[in-house]
């Protein structure tokens, strides 16, 4: 018992001693007790539990704000099911670590340095003296977003379903949409299972507001943080009329990248998803919608696609160069320190600046009149690489474990892909039908939703056993021919 207690504490010592490591495992936490959870009985509708491995799966889709499913949620779970299921939408899309050290920065007066830096790393903060302001500003813009879509899309569910039924929709569908989750409860509908928006492409309201609720939980906190204080300040300065020091007023740079970035995917998809199935009429497509709903389409397509995994149309139905651009469009994915998933925007523009600055001769890496350290595009670079690495090699297992389907023409190769990026992106859109895989293929989905949430190197830096040594011996430079 003593080498057992030895072997504990040593275990216990090990995943406390990095951040990575408790940021890691805290979802494994959420999604142990997500799956006991949603095992048991009374949690669905037909009173029987559903399994083991399905439960697992769907609290990891949830947990990782994924929304990959292989059962319908609102055919399968009741009230009390759903409610676990927006707990650990909430949960993941927060964090634990970053809702464990709201809860020490607002009731305590001292904070431990090991939870600042664990804070810190989680929400990814530039410094320990914007951390417990950056805290604030997570929770406040979550509750406060999450709140303004519940009252719009309840102005237009609750006449549909009721009061009960249309306010508990409302709910689900912001908390979902603003935490990228992807799930919805509309299953149960006139709609059927699996359709998502499908049935409110011609309803403004809550096509815009979905598409809202994305952009607000896609851009990043650290953006609204920064746009909210420079509203303030310029605010301030209207009231003491003081024109000098507007004039100074600026918002910092990754908040400029961020946001330009985000709006310009968001139009340049938008276009490009118009434009590729204009023509496309086969099933439920943009090409059989009337023009304002082929607009609503777009833009809601456009802005699903970056983690949220909510769709309007059939998107089985899609052409393959859609396919393609859905793919690129769910693996960039949204902005740092934001409840998306993907390479992230930040890092996308930093790898097309590297190519651009490389095609133009130029030593240093510029973008928009900024010099970036060499630090920052390795990172950048090694992000891209395991991203891409562990999206493809997904992509062959499942090529392998649903070969019969392909034979059968039920889906594509491209399909595989497409599930591949979702995945790791954690978008949770389908156009191959998760619930058709196989066991095995589902189960290789599992780790790749974990992998993209917690993101691929923060999970390889929590296994790192040891710090980085000072190099102590200099290499002779090697000289290698590229191109």
């Amino acid at each position: 018992m003593l080498v057992r207690r030895s072997k504990t504490k040593k275990f216990v010592e090990w995943m406390l001693e990095r951040p990575a490591r408790v940021i890691v495992a805290s979802f494994l936490l959420i999604m142990a007790i997500g799956t006991l959870l949603l095992m048991l009985p009374f949690v669905t509708n037909s009173g029987e539990s559903i399994g083991f491995f399905d439960s697992l799966f769907t609290t990891v889709s949830a947990t990782c704000v994924t929304g990959l499913v292989v059962r319908d949620t609102a055919t399968t779970f009741n009230t009390f099911g759903r409610c676990i299921l927006l707990v650990l939408i909430q949960v993941g899309g927060l964090g634990l670590v970053t809702i464990y050290s709201f809860a020490v920065t607002i009731f305590r007066r001292r904070v431990t340095v090991r939870t600042r830096v664990l804070a810190q790393e989680n929400s990814g903060s530039f410094s320990f003296s914007e951390l417990k302001g950056l805290l604030k500003t997570i929770f406040l813009m979550t509750f406060g977003f999450e709140f303004i879509g519940f009252i719009l899309f309840s102005t237009q569910f609750v006449p549909e379903y009721g009061y009960a039924g249309g306010m508990f929709k409302g709910l689900f569908a912001s908390v979902s949409a603003f935490c990228n989750a992807g799930f919805d409860i509309f299953g149960d509908t006139a709609s059927g299972p699996y359709s998502s928006f499908t049935a409110y492409n011609g309803n403004m309201v809550v096509m815009l507001t979905a598409t809202f609720l994305i952009f607000s939980g896609g851009l990043g906190f650290h953006v609204w943080k920064d746009l909210i204080e420079y509203c303030v300040r310029k605010i301030r300065t209207f009231i003491r009329h003081d024109k000098k020091e507007r004039t100074n007023i600026h918002v910092n740079f990754h908040t400029r990248l961020a946001f330009f970035m985000t709006v310009g995917l968001l139009v340049g998809g938008t276009i490009l998803i118009l434009l590729m199935e204009l023509g496309n009429d086969s099933g439920f497509t943009i090409g059989n919608l009337p023009w304002n709903e082929k607009i609503n389409a777009s833009l809601f397509q456009s802005m699903s696609l970056r983690t949220a995994g909510m769709n309007s149309i059939d998107l089985l139905a899609m052409r393959d160069c859609t396919k393609v651009l859905c793919v690129i469009l769910m693996f960039i994915g949204a902005g740092a320190g934001s409840t998306g998933g993907g390479i992230k925007v930040q890092a996308f523009a930093l790898l097309l600046s590297t190519v651009k600055c490389d095609m133009t001769g130029k030593n240093e890496i510029v973008i928009m009149n900024h010099r970036v350290s060499r630090s920052t595009v390795q990172r950048a670079i090694t992000i891209f690489v395991l991203g891409l690495s562990l999206m493809l090699l997904l992509t062959c297992v499942l090529s392998v474990t649903e070969r019969n389907l392909i034979a059968e023409g039920k889906f594509t190769f491209l399909d595989l892909l497409f599930e591949s990026a979702s995945a790791f992106g954690t978008v949770g859109l389908s156009s191959a039908a998760t619930p058709q895989f196989s066991t095995l293929g589902q189960l290789a989905i599992i780790p790749v939703m974990f992998l993209g949430r917690v993101g691929p190197l923060t999970f390889a830096m929590g296994l790192v056993t040891k710090d980085k040594n000072k190099v102590k011996s200099i290499y002779p430079e090697a000289k290698i021919h590229l191109g």
